[in-house]
């Protein structure tokens, strides 16, 4: 099986795919299925959530009814028009927000002071990432108002996000993307304010290109980015691997992973006690070294990893290398919930969700019939929706930072 080293376009999808069409991917049935769950999360969330929670469903309706737009789009003008317009939507909602998530005032606090003394200081004082703090001192040249390096730091990850989704647009349902991005990522951004990380995601989200296309340099250069913003993005390295050689992601990625799996404690141990040192005493917490934690919830990604598996034998030649390297990437959120916790490192699971995003919406992509399409829809959409409204709408800790919705123009 071979690599090929230029980008994905309309001729590779054709080629690659059997039995496909290009159907608009706003389909009735599945626009009517959101709106039914969502009236259904409306009901189940108190009163004085509601107008909240209504503006939040505009917010994904509008940003996933935009991406369907250019999906079905047939010249690039419209296509660049409607998605910028989808990002738009999630762009405003989250770069404008009222300094109103969790972290929002540790950042404004990191702001001021690297305005004040600059970022090499804040860095030897705190060895906080260096990526991120350079990109403070350089708002800081022109604005002392953090609300511009909020809009800066917004920008970014859904700029990538999107840059990738256009990559991808011949090989994914870009509808599908955009939503399960908003469900799984987004309101998680929106609430906690994880903006180090959600840039770091971004940027290994656009580094999993690089590894079917065998340039492990490019994907290493990424990944060493991805970490100046975010150290946990260096965890990402071992899939370079797969990048080196043709043969590791076509034909060794499942005992590379049965390795990984067996290993992981050992790797665990092993950054607990010799690299997380090397960090600083901001990030001792993560040294302390704890038990193994199971429990249901340290499997809830494996239907889904099931689900994906059903479909793999329907793709063909360079997608379907693709889609093993989504997988594999999606199946390491096992190993993070199994061993994650033994050293507070759960949050590596949200790198497995941007791959779990490219696979199911390649999945959509690839089917044709309504029948098979209307049932894969469905569980989409509805584990969507139980997801952020199980991690989010109903999380005690992150409720008060999503509702009211304040918005630095209004409030709802």
């Amino acid at each position: 099986m071979e690599f090929i080293d230029s980008t994905i376009d309309k001729k590779d999808f054709n080629l690659s795919y059997k039995n496909s069409n290009f159907k608009k991917e706003t389909d009735v049935f599945v626009v009517y299925l959101y709106i039914i769950t969502a009236v259904i999360l409306c009901v189940a969330l108190p009163d004085e959530y509601l107008n909240t929670m209504l503006y939040y469903i505009a917010v994904v309706l509008s940003a996933v009814m935009f991406a369907g737009l250019a999906q079905s789009s047939k010249t690039s003008l419209f296509f660049n028009v409607y998605a910028f317009l989808s990002f738009a939507v999630l762009f405003f909602t989250y770069g404008f927000r009222r300094f109103s998530a969790i972290d929002d005032s540790s950042y404004i606090k990191i702001f001021n002071y690297v305005s004040q003394d600059g970022w090499f200081d804040y860095f030897l004082n705190s060895t906080m990432e260096p990526g991120y703090l350079i990109l403070n001192n350089i708002v800081a040249l022109f604005t002392e108002d953090y609300l511009y390096m909020q809009l800066v730091t917004s920008f970014i990850p859904l700029f990538l996000f999107y840059y990738g989704f256009k990559k991808y647009r011949y090989m994914i349902s870009l509808p599908t993307a955009v939503f399960l991005l908003s469900t799984m990522l987004y309101f998680q951004m929106l609430s906690v304010a994880l903006v180090r990380m959600f840039i770091a995601i971004s940027i290994v989200f656009i580094a999993f290109d690089y590894i079917p296309k065998r340039k492990p340099i490019k994907y290493f250069l990424l990944i060493f980015l991805a970490s100046l913003f975010h150290y946990s993005a260096f965890f990402m390295i071992i899939l370079v691997y797969f990048a080196i050689n043709k043969s590791n992601l076509s034909k060794k990625a499942s005992r590379s992973y049965n390795i990984l799996f067996i290993t992981a404690p050992i790797l665990f141990i092993f950054v607990s006690e010799f690299i997380v040192p090397l960090l600083g005493s901001r990030y001792t917490k993560y040294g302390s070294i704890d038990g193994v934690s199971i429990s249901i919830s340290s499997f809830s990604t494996v239907p889904l990893l099931i689900l994906l598996l059903f479909y793999y034998k329907k793709f063909y030649g360079k997608q379907q290398l693709y889609f093993k390297l989504f997988l594999t990437v999606y199946a390491l959120s096992i190993i993070i919930s199994l061993f994650g916790s033994m050293v507070n490192l759960g949050r590596l699971i949200f790198y497995s969700y941007t791959a779990f995003i490219l696979g199911a919406a390649m999945v959509s992509k690839l089917l044709s019939r309504d029948s098979k399409k209307l049932l894969y829809s469905s569980i989409i959409i509805v584990y969507g929706f139980l997801y952020v409204y199980t991690t989010q709408f109903t999380l005690e800790h992150h409720v008060s930072y999503l509702f009211p919705y304040r918005n630095i123009f209004f409030s709802l």
